[in-house]
């Protein structure tokens, strides 16, 4: 069983958990999906945080979807965490929520419901497991991604750091006004932005000023 991951799914214990469970991992730069384990079906996943992030603060949950679908036949969002029609602290209607769910049903893009990441893990597991079956067939991922906006490319070099999701990149990106800034910032002025603490901003100059 040959699960292909996105290497800022790395932050999560979802690899963690297929490794567990034998699966032959294969880590890369994915420009489509999060997970692929055929030719034909990729998973995209979201945890409820990164779902209301993409969707109402980067408007891009769409794009992203759309993506997927115009580059695999199975296509696959995974909601992972609390029931997304409970939630607090967020200032939207859950006939919002409803609308949206709606929308990526009409998209036709099977939308799956998981607690954790070890529950996330076991479901990509077995739709791999079911998808290759005994044909051990080798495959590559293929999706490409639409072309990106210069605001979207910005936001996907600085998410691509280790630790830093895209709402993090966002508001490095709002405080500090470019990419050249936010990596020859000093660690203090890093640490102010929000979602971003000691340990991540430490992690960006280590690797923005260490020597190759």
């Amino acid at each position: 069983m040959k699960v292909v991951i996105d290497h800022r799914e790395m932050r999560s214990r979802v690899a963690e958990v297929l490794d567990r469970l034998g699966a032959d991992i294969e880590i890369t730069t994915l420009e489509v999906g999060d997970y692929v384990v055929s030719d034909r079906v990729a998973f995209e996943r979201k945890t409820v945080n990164d779902l209301f992030a993409t969707l109402l603060e980067r408007r891009e949950l769409f794009s992203q979807l759309m993506d997927m679908a115009r580059s695999y036949r199975c296509p696959i969002l995974i909601i992972e965490g609390e029931d997304p029609f409970f939630f607090s602290g967020r200032r939207v209607h859950p006939m919002a929520v409803q609308g949206f769910l709606n929308a990526i049903a009409l998209m036709r893009i099977p939308t799956l419901y998981t607690l954790n990441e070890a529950e996330t893990a076991q479901v990509i597991s077995m739709i791999a497991a079911k998808e290759q079956g005994d044909r051990n067939r080798p495959f590559n991922p293929h999706g490409k991604r639409s072309r990106l906006s210069q605001s979207e490319a910005k936001e996907y070099i600085v998410s691509s750091l280790p630790g830093i999701g895209p709402v993090a990149a966002g508001n490095l990106l709002r405080h500090f006004g470019s990419v050249e800034r936010v990596m020859t910032a000093p660690r203090e002025e890093l640490m102010k932005v929000e979602r971003v603490g000691t340990r991540i901003a430490e992690r960006i100059r280590e690797l923005a000023g260490r020597r190759y």
